[in-house]
């Protein structure tokens, strides 16, 4: 069955018409929700502030009611529609002149001290996993036959045939930020056609209501399950006014943050989590011989360096396995590597309370530098653009990012492991610098430790929507499932 295509007139009309609309605000509101009722939010980060709106406390439940019944004209669309609507919406957004796209970047810039260019280089990589054949992808790897959402599918090994149903409403709580994270989850939840409450993000605020706008003018009928907002994390009556309504609950944040809405989380409510995490870089003596250390230090660099080293997915440490000379070189192309890459796409303004932790780690860098020949630091000059760490010893693992590239050396793979294992409990992502019988063997071993993505260096930002996110089927995991079978009319 064919993708239905969008065409591309009606791609340039949209793209016309949003560039001469007003910057709006950074709630979203379905059609069908009257905004004559609705309070006024104020969202404050530093300086700054944003404002929307969002319904009484007392009018969630009308809220709900609308939100079920968007349900109901969403579970009307064929799947492959709504991979299509966001096919084309990604399409839009894909062009960096698309003037929504624009207007976000700007104002995430102006929130996250990110560069322009460092934002941009991440809605790239996100927004690339919402054309139709990577969401076509991920639904047939986690449901077999994506139809299965529109209504019975012929299943062999059952005999039989099944279908899944998805929440008629999720409450998706988002945080950090990342520019372009919460698109994941919501477009996980309206793949399985739940309608979708999103609590956006007060470090990256705009990016979810003006992605939701785009989709609204490609297909009304799936922006319009969509309520869009925000409250303080100490407003319990909008989110508990907000849980009431949900069947399903998607939490980002803090394993704190997290185990207190799991504490409000009924027991017919799927619930799913994405915590805090630790990635981790591996660097063989074997991988370093075969690629030089010219191009393991440009790789290093370039995982250390996008989105300035913020998300779940850059590396906190490489760990290289090396002798003290052969290390103290790849270091010194490391700062290289990291310099050319400041160039290309600086990190911006460094927020000052993580300015004075990146000064505070590269005083402690010297300071072990000083009385150890196995250490050594190199900065960039004047700023915190960029920091290089060479240590024999993987420290306790402060700090917040912000290019901060510490190298361990380790004297072998095992070593390597052993120094991940007390972090196992939190082990997401590990770009695996390996060869041979020696990658299969080291990434079997991260695997059963608690590892749920393995990546090359330099390639561990950018994961697919195909990957299972945090070792679990994001997509399969919203749904339950009825099967026929031992029945005439399927035989």
């Amino acid at each position: 069955m064919n993708t239905p295509v969008i065409p591309t007139t009606a791609v340039d009309d949209l793209v016309a018409v949003t560039a001469t609309g007003a910057t709006p605000d950074v709630s979203f509101q379905p059609s069908w929700l009257s905004t004559g009722g609705l309070e006024r939010f104020t969202l404050r980060s530093g300086p700054r502030e944003w404002h929307g709106l969002r319904p009484a406390t007392q009018d969630w439940a009308e809220v709900g009611d609308g939100l079920r019944r968007a349900h109901e004209a969403l579970r009307r669309l064929p799947v492959r529609r709504i991979v299509a609507a966001f096919d084309t919406a990604a399409e839009l957004w894909a062009k960096r002149d698309f003037p929504e796209r624009r207007d976000t970047v700007r104002s995430a810039a102006a929130i996250t001290g990110m560069s322009e260019e460092t934002i941009d280089r991440a809605l790239d990589g996100e927004l690339s996993g919402l054309r139709a054949e990577h969401l076509l992808a991920a639904l047939e790897r986690e449901l077999g036959v994506p139809e299965v959402l529109d209504g019975f599918e012929r299943d062999g090994r059952l005999r039989g045939s099944t279908t899944a149903i998805g929440p008629r409403v999720t409450l998706a709580v988002f945080s950090g930020n990342v520019p372009g994270l919460p698109v994941r989850s919501l477009v996980r939840a309206l793949l399985v056609k739940s309608a979708l409450i999103a609590k956006i993000p007060a470090r990256e605020p705009s990016f979810t209501a003006a992605f939701l706008r785009t989709l609204r003018e490609v297909e009304p009928v799936v922006a319009d399950a969509v309520v869009a907002l925000y409250w303080d994390r100490d407003d319990e009556a909008n989110q508990s006014a907000a849980l009431e309504q949900a069947d399903a609950v998607i939490a980002y944040g803090s394993d704190e943050a997290c185990a207190a809405i799991r504490a409000r989380v009924a027991p017919h409510q799927v619930y799913e989590q994405h915590g805090h995490k630790l990635s981790f870089g591996v660097i063989s003596r074997a991988y370093l011989a075969a690629n030089g250390a010219a191009e393991v230090a440009r790789r290093i660099a370039a995982d250390t360096s996008e989105l300035n080293q913020h998300a779940c997915l850059s590396p906190q440490v490489y760990l290289v396995e090396a002798g003290r000379e052969e290390a103290n070189a790849l270091a010194g192309r490391v700062a290289e590597a990291m310099r050319a890459a400041a160039a290309d796409f600086p990190p911006g303004e460094v927020p000052r309370e993580d300015a004075v932790i990146v000064e505070h780690r590269r005083l402690l860098a010297g300071w072990r530098a000083a009385s150890s020949a196995d250490a050594g630091v190199w900065v960039s000059e004047g700023d915190t653009d960029w920091t290089v760490v060479l240590d024999d010893a993987l420290l306790p693992l402060s700090g917040a990012g912000n290019r901060v590239a510490r190298l361990v050396v380790v004297p072998s793979l095992a070593a390597a492991v052993d120094a991940v294992r007390p972090y196992a409990k939190h082990l997401q992502n590990v770009g695996l610098g390996a060869v041979g019988e020696e990658f299969w063997q080291v990434s079997r071993e991260l695997a059963v430790l608690g590892a749920s993505r393995i990546a090359a260096p330099g390639a561990m930002i950018g994961a697919s929507m195909v990957w299972k996110h945090d070792g679990q089927p994001r997509i399969a995991g919203l749904l339950r499932w009825c099967d026929v079978e031992n029945h005439p009319e399927v035989d």
